[in-house]
């Protein structure tokens, strides 16, 4: 290499020494910020299921995850914040449901119904709280689109009709999207029902039924 051209390169452009330095800082703040809200929501689901929803203060949740108390309203701005973030956890998780549990089935109205088992299976874990929710007037479609697990409900929903009617499954005429949309607002429908109804049947029939349901009005016959 000659000398003209070790005097022409130039340090690479972009990220200087300070920039650089900031990256780590700035990623173990994320790391710090993101571990304590964990803290306060596994504090208070445990909390929430000893004591009740009712019975349990801020002040203990906080106690408990070993920050000051006024941390606590810098991740939530209420305790029913905490339900609310919860519930998206609980409601909102498609990944309930085991990829090849899933994908195991030959059809789309057994993967829906695969789908929708795995989704009851985490509520029924926590009928107190879900109870808690829906008395609360939570809005239960909103808790399955914040943070995202993997795809939105309606999103996943939908991909699995579009699946059955190129399969032959579901007549050609159907829209994918509506059906989908449906199905979302029904799924809400029976978790409402099942609180109100004091947990006299099990929710997971129910959903089935409901599958069924629809898939009878649309299958290609």
């Amino acid at each position: 290499m000659t000398s003209h051209s070790l005097s022409s390169m130039r340090p690479l452009q972009g990220v200087s020494p300070a920039q650089d330095n900031q990256a780590p800082v700035l990623g173990r703040r994320e790391h710090n910020k993101r571990s304590k809200r964990q803290r306060l929501l596994t504090e208070s689901l445990r909390l929430f299921r000893e004591k009740g929803f009712e019975q349990t203060t801020v002040a203990e949740i906080t106690a408990a995850a070993g920050v000051a108390k006024g941390t606590f309203f810098n991740y939530f701005p209420t305790k029913e914040g905490v339900l609310l973030a919860l519930g998206e956890n609980m409601l909102g998780k498609l990944d309930a449901a085991e990829a090849k549990d899933l994908f195991g089935q030959d059809t789309a109205r057994g993967k829906i119904k695969v789908l929708f088992q795995a989704l009851a299976a985490g509520l029924d874990a926590d009928r107190d709280l879900v109870r808690e929710m829906v008395f609360r007037g939570l809005r239960l479609p909103d808790l399955v689109s914040r943070e995202r697990a993997r795809l939105d409900f309606r999103s996943t929903l939908a991909l699995l009709l579009d699946q059955g009617r190129r399969r032959g499954e579901i007549r050609p005429d159907v829209d994918s999207a509506f059906i989908a949309d449906t199905l979302y607002t029904l799924y809400f429908q029976q978790v409402v029902t099942w609180c109100t109804g004091d947990f006299a049947s099990s929710l997971a029939p129910r959903l089935e039924q409901v599958v069924d349901l629809i898939f009878e009005g649309i299958r290609l016959r």
